[in-house]
């Protein structure tokens, strides 16, 4: 098994970092792996995966600022809870990345990436805040941009998530905050096919909202949800996508076939304006639809997913 690390917080971002547990250096063309995971997703999300990902490699998942548990009081204080989640943008998260990334590994060296939805794009920004220090990029769940039901379902976790409401400061126990676990259950049903949830069932899925609220805080993805999700401006994927052409060795796009979030025709969208992608809809080493998934392929088809990144990255 690779060695892992204690969690903690690496240039302001709770982490955990693993290595490969051979001697020998790593090799020179198995650069270190950051996962950047979905909005209300934690480490914790992705602990089955990382020990498949880290056995030649040293990886790297932190949270990003409005993801995770609200921090100690050294990384937050008492006095700055109520501007912790000021600026979420993805201008901030891009820059935040190399932060996080150069203090890891006390080097500026190049990177792999895998992002998941709105680690994607993160991962995205981070491409246009630093340009060709990632090597290899793979992201799942990106578009373009959202289909009109994509918007409906963003403004309902607005709403849920309290976005016309003065701000809680310090909710105690957000394992048992209403609005949190009501949008932790509505973003499960979007995030994952009917099929899928209907064969887990409902009391598993019950222990993934307690998860999601157990790990994440109302104010951070309420921040996330009004300060990343524009149509418009320099930050969108369709435009950054325009400012990372060329500065990128190699991407891979991944979408499941019945995502509500990010359709098939705007992933493979956003892989045209990516600059190489040819015009058919078919499948090439850029572009991959997973039948039958939701948003969520890399945790409703865990295996062929994991392996697909992995193939891609070696």
């Amino acid at each position: 098994a690779p060695r892992r690390e204690e969690i903690r917080y690496i240039a302001g971002r709770r982490a955990l970092l693993l290595h490969p547990t051979t001697s020998s250096k790593q090799p020179v063309d198995h650069p270190p792996l950051i996962i950047l995971g979905g909005m209300a997703q934690s480490i914790a999300s992705w602990e089955f995966h990382l020990p498949h990902f880290a056995k030649d490699r040293s990886v790297l998942i932190y949270e990003c600022l409005g993801q995770g548990p609200l921090p100690p009081e050294e990384i937050c204080s008492k006095a700055n809870v109520d501007t912790y989640y000021a600026d979420v943008s993805l201008e901030r998260q891009g820059s935040d990345f190399w932060n996080v990334v150069d203090e890891a590994f006390e080097n500026d060296g190049k990177v792999d990436v895998v992002g998941f939805s709105f680690g994607g794009r993160v991962a995205m920004a981070a491409t246009v805040s630093q340009p060709n220090r990632i090597r290899r990029l793979h992201l799942t769940g990106v578009a373009a941009e959202r289909d009109e039901y994509a918007n409906v379902l963003l403004a309902s976790w607005k709403e849920m998530l309290g976005a016309n409401d003065v701000d809680i400061i310090g909710v105690k126990e957000e394992t048992n905050n209403s609005r949190l676990r009501a949008f932790a259950w509505s973003i499960i049903l979007a995030t994952y096919s009917e099929q899928f949830l209907a064969s887990v069932g409902a009391a598993r899925v019950h222990t993934w909202v307690d998860g999601v609220c157990k790990f994440n805080t109302q104010n951070g993805l309420k921040a996330i949800l009004l300060q990343t999700h524009g149509g418009e401006g320099q930050w969108t994927p369709a435009s950054m996508a325009e400012e990372m052409k060329g500065s990128v060795e190699s991407y891979k796009l991944v979408v499941g076939s019945n995502d509500k979030m990010a359709s098939p025709d705007q992933v493979f969208r956003l892989a045209q304006l990516l600059g190489k992608q040819e015009e058919s809809n078919e499948e090439n080493d850029c572009y991959k639809v997973v039948e039958n998934c939701g948003h969520a392929v890399p945790f409703e088809a865990m295996r062929l997913w994991r392996e697909d990144v992995i193939k891609y990255l070696t």
